[in-house]
């Protein structure tokens, strides 16, 4: 009668292996299938940012001109060797003037516009330009403190930024 239990014992114990190996099998795959596609996913946004960084001058361009501005923007200042609080704000461009000009999102309402926001020289913001059709309808409509706050954030941001171009120069 021992010999028989003990014989159940071990059929229910390999029968657990076996289900603990099959399972372990799937997750496995699965495992394997979610980092292959991560892995696909940031090799895409890393190779393509050259690509992506190009379409957005281009359109801010397009969108500058139709609005009847004479300046554009013409490159991405590359955010490898820039400080963090810079880099967090949006993205940085040389413009054709002698001037930077950053891109940021500007949230109002739970409506989503992208601004741009022009540095001259001195870092102090000359102009503020939203980059959407509803753009103007957010800036009439936002607090005022609130634009205060994104326009202090991007002067010393700008100042950081020009400090860190002096040095290299």
């Amino acid at each position: 009668m021992n010999t028989k239990r003990a014989l159940v014992l071990i059929s229910s114990f390999f029968k657990r292996v076996k289900h603990f190996f099959i399972n372990l099998n799937e997750v496995s795959v699965f495992s394997i299938w979610t980092a292959a596609i991560m892995l696909a996913a940031v090799l895409i946004w890393g190779l393509s940012t050259g690509l992506r960084n190009e379409i957005t001058v281009k359109t801010v361009n397009k969108f500058l001109a139709s609005i009847g501005e004479s300046r554009s923007v013409e490159q991405v200042i590359s955010s490898w060797r820039l400080p963090g609080s810079v880099t967090q704000l949006g993205t940085w461009y040389t413009m054709t003037s002698s001037e930077n000009a950053v891109i940021f999102p500007l949230i109002n309402e739970g409506i989503f516009s992208p601004c741009l926001a022009i540095i001259d020289d001195e870092g102090r913001l000359s102009t503020l330009v939203p980059l959407t059709v509803n753009g103007d309808r957010i800036l009439s409509r936002i607090n005022p403190g609130y634009l205060r706050i994104w326009m202090d954030r991007i002067e010393k941001n700008a100042s950081i930024l020009k400090r860190t171009q002096d040095k290299r120069s």
